[in-house]
């Protein structure tokens, strides 16, 4: 399911700072979100995303390109 404002209360999150990081990463990057499965989005998660994000936003002003990552502990793919 692509992660929009809309929809984040269909998302777990581990508290609201990782909410509130995932909410600003939808609502003020290019970056597109995808989360896969009933699995809590951790502090950790969000803030890897939100600063992979941002340094991405800085570096390209045309395109945020396409990542693909694989999360090895939950066994999840996380795409931003």
């Amino acid at each position: 399911m692509m992660i929009t404002k809309n929809n984040l209360d269909e998302i777990i999150f581990e508290n609201h700072d990782a909410r509130l990081l995932i909410e600003y990463i939808v609502s003020h990057t290019q970056a597109t979100l995808y989360y896969y499965r009933e699995v809590e989005l951790t502090v950790e998660n969000a803030l890897k995303m939100y600063n992979l994000a941002i340094r991405t936003e800085d570096e390209s002003s045309d395109r945020m390109p396409y990542i693909n990552r694989y999360n090895k502990n939950t066994k999840d793919l996380l795409y931003l």
